[in-house]
């Protein structure tokens, strides 16, 4: 099979969507098929071609039309070099896998109307939670995911919350296949076993999406029950400056990290905790769980699919529940083997050939 796959954003940029893409395309490469991550060209800096952990990618500007005048008239004056940009890839494709849709669903699904290429769409939250709130805002994304959903060869989506939050807007995600995100489990094999000391671990990027100052607000209440509780919260972003200023007694900002930051983080922690407002899946909870640590994470998302059977769910939203969870968690958190196997299930092996299964059905 030749197969584009096209994220809404790749690398340099890290996030759900860049891993669950690159992880497709190495085990589809190393399958022996032949494998394309299309993406945008976004910021124009990036190189249009190179190859990123092995995996051939290509860059093309794709834009979308704004409410200003002079954005239309870029989008229309775009619309023909990013047609020849995409016939100039190279040989016609047997499908093209879209993931995460944003500006590059548009032109991709009308290519492959014109070329008569199946399309796969996976939603990963972007109507929930797109940075720029693109579905919020634009009225013509919302219509080209109706069309290009209704029309497409195959759906699937991270979890069943984000079928349906996908569904409200494009009712055939209601019935999309489920198939979740995952983890390479022997990354976190080596991981020291879990501490005795009442140490909570959060990371992510400092957005409000992400409730870290929920988190803070409930920190106060986890110390007085437990006097020596201490929060390690990884990552950065716009709302690094406030939650520096909320970070009270026990709390250490440890700034960004990488895969390599994120496994000592984890070493350093008896609990992870995830506050999402809003979250599709959460890659970061699997990740706390293959490494045996204990879990505690906002109910009502989709994170409850993402921990399975494991960890403690908590309405964020209430200081004093989060901090009961947290406590709780802290001192009988789930149990190491738990996490573990179910990281085990959630392996990117498996889920490639999940996905594999999607492809070979669209081709007969």
């Amino acid at each position: 099979m030749r197969i584009w796959l096209a994220p809404s954003a790749f690398a340099p940029h890290r996030g759900g969507v860049e891993e669950l893409t690159l992880k497709i395309a190495q085990h589809l490469l190393a399958a022996g098929e032949d494998v394309l991550v299309v993406t945008n060209q976004h910021p124009g800096s990036l190189p249009a071609s190179e190859i990123v952990e092995g995996v051939p990618v290509r860059r093309i500007p794709f834009t979308a039309p704004g409410r200003r005048p002079r954005r239309v008239l870029h989008h229309l004056a775009r619309l023909r070099p990013t047609r020849s940009a995409l016939d100039a890839l190279g040989p016609v494709p047997d499908l093209v896998h879209v993931v995460c849709p944003s500006t590059q669903l548009p032109p991709l699904h009308g290519w492959c109307r014109r070329h008569g290429v199946p399309l796969v769409i996976t939603s990963q939250g972007e109507t929930e939670m797109d940075a720029g709130h693109l579905y919020q805002r634009s009225a013509w994304m919302r219509r080209h995911l109706r069309t290009s959903a209704a029309s497409a060869a195959a759906l699937t989506s991270c979890s069943a919350w984000t079928a349906e939050a996908a569904g409200q807007l494009a009712p055939r995600f209601r019935d999309s296949t489920v198939i979740p995100n995952g983890v390479d489990p022997a990354d976190w094999i080596g991981v020291p076993e879990r501490t005795d000391e009442p140490v909570a671990a959060a990371w992510g990027r400092h957005v409000p999406q992400k409730g870290f100052d929920l988190l803070l607000a409930a920190w106060p209440l986890v110390r007085e029950s437990i006097p020596d509780a201490r929060l390690l919260l990884g990552g950065d972003g716009p709302e690094t400056p406030k939650l520096r200023g909320r970070a009270g007694a026990g709390v250490t900002l440890v700034g960004s990290l990488d895969r390599t930051g994120v496994r000592g983080l984890l070493g350093s922690a008896r609990v992870a905790v995830i506050p999402s407002r809003i979250e599709p899946f959460g890659i970061v909870a699997v990740e706390a769980l293959a490494a045996g640590r204990g879990l505690v994470y906002s109910a009502g998302t989709g994170l409850a699919e993402a921990a399975g059977d494991c960890g403690r769910p908590a309405d964020v939203h209430d200081p004093v529940v989060l901090a009961g969870a947290i406590i709780a968690e802290l001192q009988n958190p789930t149990p190491a083997r738990c996490g573990i196997d179910h990281a085990e299930e959630l392996s990117w092996v498996r889920l490639s050939l999940e996905y594999r299964a999607v492809y070979a059905g669209v081709l007969g």
